[in-house]
């Protein structure tokens, strides 16, 4: 009879561990579907080439950060499961997100619907565009929405020259966690 109870104590106990561990991800949205552009003016269009080498790395070279957001390497627990950086979604223009950006309501409604009706072959959408836009001095970082008629939401950080990968990572970390995602 004791040898009993001691077992149910046991898988009691082994069950409730494993409810917690899961428990931490119940209701998460899971790894971001993301869109990359870079709208930066010549000669400061440098968004795209440091993102794609983010992509590349399993971890951040300079040891500012510990974690990394955006690296792909050969982890696969990754928070950014898909990023359309190559290829964007078509009506997505460069033109427009730079109007957009400057305070042009309709052009960003535009940006917005693209996105908002965008999906792949498999009939997946975005959680939202990563527009990189680098002037004299800072980067900036605008997060835009799918939901049409949402504001856009901004990070930048102050560069001499470039930004560092974990200081881009950093900001593209910030902004995506801007997003509004479905549970």
């Amino acid at each position: 009879m004791m040898e009993r109870i001691r077992q149910f104590i046991y898988s009691l106990f082994f069950a409730l561990t494993l409810g917690c561990s899961f428990s931490a991800y119940a209701g998460m949205p899971g790894p971001y579907w993301l869109v990359f552009l870079d709208i930066s003016e010549e000669p400061y269009q440098d968004g795209q080439k440091l993102l794609i080498d983010l992509r590349k790395m399993a971890s951040l070279p300079d040891g500012k950060r510990e974690y990394c957001f955006m690296c792909g390497g050969e982890d696969a627990d990754r928070d950014v499961d898909v990023l359309y950086l190559y290829s964007t979604p078509v009506g997505l223009s460069v033109e427009e997100l730079r109007k957009a950006v400057k305070g042009d309501d309709a052009a960003k409604r535009k940006m917005q619907s693209v996105l908002n009706k965008f999906e792949d072959s498999k009939g997946h959408g975005v959680d939202g565009l990563l527009i990189y836009d680098h002037q004299p001095g800072k980067v900036t970082i605008y997060t835009m929405d799918k939901k049409v008629g949402s504001k856009l939401t901004t990070e930048s950080k102050e560069v001499k020259s470039k930004l560092l990968h974990s200081s881009l990572d950093k900001l593209l970390e910030d902004a995506a966690g801007k997003l509004d995602r479905p549970v």
